[in-house]
């Protein structure tokens, strides 16, 4: 009798413990399974994606290239793939290999330096020198020192507008650029679009919201509704009265941010992408044209565009030196202690040898788009900034192991069929 219970209360332990196990075990094979099916999903989607968007870039251009409208040739087609290349690299190794108390002027000068140089190499390896007999000071000043004048003054409107507009909105902003240039063609070299060309443009600049996702979007949004709201309060001020003299600190503040972003930042914005386009044009009207009894060659003009920057640059950096004393007096009766931006001792501070490597790739995109104004015209240029966004994802895929989202399979299909409208439309 007392034996009974303790056989089957032995029993039972012996009879669930065996069975746990298989269930437990069964589930973590199951778990194991789904993610190796998983793993093998993404791995495969990070080897198809690059390699269908590589290999739909590589069709449309082919395509392109053989269509009997097209305005393409292979050349142009090599220098637009380079810059996009040089485009997508660019940011990736400034932020590796540019520390960021580095003197900026120090590392724009240096630039201008090597570009000149490499623009004086290629001209002697490429080209006659008897060209230069028609060289002068005047033909010079305005082929190259008109547009360096202008994208000085673009640098300091874009620097304006960068501080007061968030990165997403200035990104999606300075996607007029290739509107612009194509307008600034028109009013310079009198050269048109056609319609099919113009909806090419539009896709084009619709392609790089849609790669950069929603926040781009909701951006743009913003920016509608802050334009709306800075002109109905123009159009419209209410009647002074004891009701609506007195507004709330919050709702006046906001306002006045409204006015700032829009008259600091996206004014400044628009106003440099009107200038890049206006100074694209005058360049392709100083390669593509005879100025002063001169035709440039990319490199000539090049070597040129980088001696008129460089000198403006040196006056600016005499001129910070010169202000430098009377700034450092101003601050010393407050214990504030300023150091000089460009004194001798500070030019090359917190520089390496790898500083060198982005000034390199910097000077090779400028000699790249001399080249692309020269054989395609500076609208084509749009086309390789926006290429070498899709570039620049495709190396986060492969060095950063991200993965391609749906917007950026989107906005890829977009730039291409925007690149084959264009291309094969001519007016």
């Amino acid at each position: 009798m007392i034996l009974a219970p303790q056989r089957n209360s032995k029993m039972r332990p012996l009879i669930f413990s065996g069975i746990a196990p298989l269930k437990s075990q069964s589930n973590d094979a199951m778990i194991l399974k789904r993610k190796m099916f998983a793993d093998a999903i993404q791995s495969t989607s990070r080897t198809i994606g690059p390699m269908a968007i590589v290999g739909g870039t590589a069709t449309i251009y082919t395509a392109a290239l053989s269509h009997s409208s097209s305005t393409l040739t292979p050349v142009s087609v090599l220098y637009l793939l380079l810059l996009a290349l040089n485009y997508s690299i660019m940011p990736r190794i400034s932020k590796k290999y540019i520390p960021p108390k580095v003197n900026k002027k120090s590392v724009a000068l240096v630039e201008e330096v090597v570009k000149l140089s490499m623009g004086i190499g290629g001209f002697l390896l490429t080209d006659n020198l008897e060209s230069l007999k028609h060289w002068t000071i005047n033909s010079s000043l305005l082929a190259a020192g008109l547009p360096s004048t202008l994208y000085a003054i673009q640098g300091v409107l874009t620097y304006k507008a960068y501080q007061n507009l968030d990165s997403v909105t200035f990104n999606g902003l300075t996607q007029m650029k290739t509107f612009s240039a194509a307008l600034c063609c028109y009013l310079v070299l009198g050269k048109v679009q056609s319609r099919m060309q113009m909806l090419a443009l539009a896709l084009l600049s619709i392609s790089t919201v849609v790669f950069q996702g929603g926040a781009s979007i909701s951006s743009f949004r913003r920016v509608v509704r802050n334009f709306r709201h800075i002109i109905s309060n123009q159009s419209d001020k209410p009647k002074l009265s004891h009701e609506n003299s007195v507004e709330s600190p919050q709702k006046e503040k906001a306002n006045v941010d409204m006015r700032r972003v829009f008259f600091m930042g996206i004014t400044p914005c628009l106003a440099a992408t009107f200038l890049s386009g206006l100074a694209g044009a005058f360049s392709q009207r100083s390669l593509q044209l005879v100025v002063g009894s001169m035709e440039r060659s990319a490199y000539w003009y090049s070597a040129e565009i980088s001696f008129f920057s460089a000198v403006v640059l040196l006056f600016s950096m005499a001129f910070d030196r010169l202000r430098a004393p009377a700034v450092s007096s101003t601050d010393t009766g407050s214990g504030g202690a300023v150091e000089s931006s460009s004194g001798g001792s500070d030019f090359f501070k917190h520089w390496t040898w790898q500083t060198l490597i982005p000034i390199f790739v910097k000077a090779c995109c400028g000699i790249l788009t001399a080249l692309v104004h020269k054989h395609s015209g500076s609208v084509m240029k749009g086309f390789s900034l926006v290429l070498g966004l899709v570039f620049s994802a495709l190396l986060q895929t492969a060095l950063d192991k991200e993965d391609l989202t749906s917007s950026q399979f989107v906005g890829t299909a977009l730039v291409l069929l925007s690149s084959w409208l264009h291309f094969t439309s001519p007016p």
